[in-house]
C-alpha cells in the first residue's frame, strides 16, 4: 500500500506553523502549547498602596479626585482618578454619607459612661421596675448637607466618620413620653422651647402619667 497523500489544508497549516518557529519551540521546550503570560503590570507599587490607605485615615476623608491629586505628588507617573475608585474599592473602602450624630462634650462622654458602669450588673427585672422618660425637640433645618466620604464599613462609627449635627432656626416642636417594663405613656406635643421649669410642669400636671402607674401592680417600687 502505498503512502497516503496528506491533504493540501492539513499541509498548508503544517507549513504556517513551522514559519511561525512552532518547530523550534518544541525542540527547546518539548511541548506545543502556550506558555502563562505574565499579568498586566499593576499601576501602584505595595508601598504606594500604604501610601494611599494613609491618604484616606483620620481626617483626610476626601473626594477620590483629591486623593489622586495628593498621591500623584509623591508618583513618578501620574494615576487618573478612576484607578484611585478601583483600588479604594478593592482594599474595602466605599464612598458614602456620613451618618449624623448629636453633638456631645467630652464631659457629657464621660457621664454617660460613668452612668453605664454605674449600673452593669442591673438584671432585667431592676430595668423592667424603672420609668424613662424623656424629652426631645424636633428642629426643622432650613439647610441640607451632606459629606460624602471614603471610609471601611467597620470604620462607620468612628469621630473622623461622623457628622456632628447642631439645631437650626427652622422652627421645633417638643415631644415628652416615657416608657418601662409594665408599657408606655401617652406622648406630650409642646410648642414651647423645652427648658427645666416646663419639663417639671409637665410631670405635675401629667394625669395619664398618674393613671399609668396607678395600672402596675401592687407594692412594686418603681425608679422614676
Amino acid at each position: 500500500m502505498g503512502k497516503k497523500s496528506i491533504d493540501p489544508y492539513v499541509r498548508a497549516q503544517v507549513v504556517a506553523l513551522h514559519d511561525a518557529g512552532l518547530n523550534q519551540k518544541y525542540k527547546q521546550l518539548g511541548r506545543f502549547d502556550d506558555l502563562k503570560h505574565t499579568e498586566r503590570p499593576k499601576k501602584l507599587s505595595g508601598r504606594e498602596i500604604r501610601h494611599l490607605k494613609r491618604l484616606v485615615k483620620g481626617d483626610s476623608h476626601h473626594s477620590a479626585s483629591k486623593i489622586a491629586s495628593d498621591l500623584n505628588t509623591s508618583l513618578p507617573k501620574p494615576i487618573k482618578t478612576r484607578t484611585v475608585r478601583r483600588y479604594l474599592k478593592h482594599l474595602g473602602f466605599e464612598y458614602v454619607v456620613k451618618i449624623k450624630k448629636q453633638w456631645l462634650s467630652a464631659r457629657r462622654r464621660q457621664k454617660c459612661i460613668a452612668w453605664y458602669k454605674q449600673y452593669l450588673n442591673w438584671t432585667k427585672y431592676d430595668w423592667g421596675k424603672v420609668i424613662f422618660s424623656d424629652e426631645s425637640t424636633i428642629y426643622v433645618l432650613k439647610r441640607k448637607n451632606q459629606c460624602k466620604i471614603w471610609r471601611m464599613d467597620k470604620k462607620k462609627l468612628l469621630p473622623e466618620c461622623l457628622q456632628q449635627t447642631n439645631t437650626g432656626d427652622g422652627g421645633n416642636v417638643g415631644i415628652w413620653g416615657g416608657i418601662s417594663g409594665f408599657g408606655t405613656t401617652i406622648a406630650k406635643i409642646c410648642t414651647e422651647n423645652m427648658n427645666g421649669q416646663l419639663y417639671c410642669n409637665i410631670l405635675q400636671l401629667q394625669t395619664e402619667l398618674k393613671r399609668f402607674v396607678a395600672k402596675f401592680p401592687k407594692k412594686t417600687k418603681m425608679i422614676y
